[in-house]
């Protein structure tokens, strides 16, 4: 199959670039590893879509491109911009859009029901991230979203050695106030817990108060290569979950993957969509949103824990063979589909 892969970056850095801006971008990273991939890469800049003629311009792009190298399929990754386009909609090149985020924009349903009605496959990460998008739907009577399925956005990629540990528990995330990485520290300020932030520095004119405000705490580390977060991470006890609204959580199976046990910081009704990574109950836990106390005893509960157990049983569920047939899969469904209606 050949791919044609619209690419953002949220620091405009290139697929190639050694740091890993997040989720997203990872998926990206994982089609062109492993698939006859094109990446057209446009500025983030643009996301905002302030003028009509770009959003038309940029989409324009995207069909000629994908006729040019004759793509079998469009896979979008932004789909609250890209989506909200009539000329993308209107492509005869079946489009599988994977959404990776939950928007509170109801218009944003709407849209891609138009392109779910044309032929086009939307594909979710979680049912997490489904219930949220089902319940904005019913709030606003829209359409419920059909979704064509739902699709992991990674594998295991970098497997350490298991490493002495030398922090109590870490976390790993963009320097912004939804990741709100330092949240660690906070909830763990004045304990014995020893623990370890890896981050990256902002470029977002919104998030640069809360970058000012937690730079300066120690055993932080910035702007790693994916290598080294890697090494990183498996240096700790235990693995932090800081934000209640991830939609799936590719830190919490890079960290299962390095034999670390992982929190979860659950939303308002008790959930968190990183469950369905661990291979077993006993490899996570969740605590209350925000429970000081029951962070600290999460930490302290994994102390004879299996880590080669943990590690091995998450390299099986999250193999690069099986993501790989699952990608096809819903490629092929994706391509199918739009053959029927079209």
């Amino acid at each position: 199959m050949r791919i044609l892969l619209p690419f953002q970056d949220p620091y405009n850095r290139p697929l190639t670039h050694p740091v890993v801006s997040g989720g997203t971008e990872q998926f990206c990273k994982s089609i062109i590893d492993n698939f006859d991939t094109t990446v057209y890469q446009f500025p983030i800049e643009h996301i905002g879509w302030k003028k009509q003629s770009e959003k038309i311009q940029i989409s324009n792009n995207i069909i000629n491109i994908a006729e040019a190298i004759k793509a079998d399929v469009i896979v979008c990754n932004f789909a609250q911009a890209v989506f909200n386009s009539q000329t993308l909609i209107k492509s005869n090149i079946p489009i599988m859009f994977v959404e990776h985020c939950v928007y509170p924009i109801p218009n944003t349903i709407y849209r891609w029901n138009q392109g779910i009605d044309r032929g086009h496959s939307m594909f979710l990460v979680s049912k997490w991230q489904e219930k949220k998008y089902k319940e904005m739907a019913e709030r606003t009577n829209i359409r419920v979203l059909p979704i064509a399925g739902y699709i992991n956005p990674s594998y295991c990629k970098v497997k350490p050695k298991l490493v002495e540990q030398e922090y109590d528990c870490g976390t790993i995330g963009r320097c912004d106030n939804g990741k709100s990485p330092f949240k660690l520290k906070t909830m763990t300020k004045d304990t014995d817990i020893k623990s370890l932030v890896i981050t990256s520095k902002t470029q977002v004119n919104s998030d640069i108060k809360y970058f000012e405000r937690n730079k300066a705490w120690k055993d932080t580390v910035w702007d790693l290569s994916y290598k080294e977060v890697m090494e990183n991470i498996s240096k700790c006890k235990t693995y932090f979950s800081t934000w209640d609204k991830e939609t799936w959580g590719i830190t919490s199976m890079e960290a299962l993957s390095c034999g670390i046990p992982i929190i979860l910081n659950s939303d308002k009704d008790g959930d968190h969509a990183s469950e369905i990574i661990p291979a077993h109950d006993s490899h996570y836990i969740k605590i209350p949103r925000d429970d000081k106390d029951a962070l600290i005893k999460a930490i302290t509960s994994f102390d004879k824990i299996n880590r080669k157990e943990i590690q091995d049983m998450t390299w099986e569920k999250h193999s690069l063979e099986k993501w790989k047939s699952q990608f096809s899969d819903a490629v092929s469904k994706t391509v199918d589909n739009f053959k029927k209606l079209n």
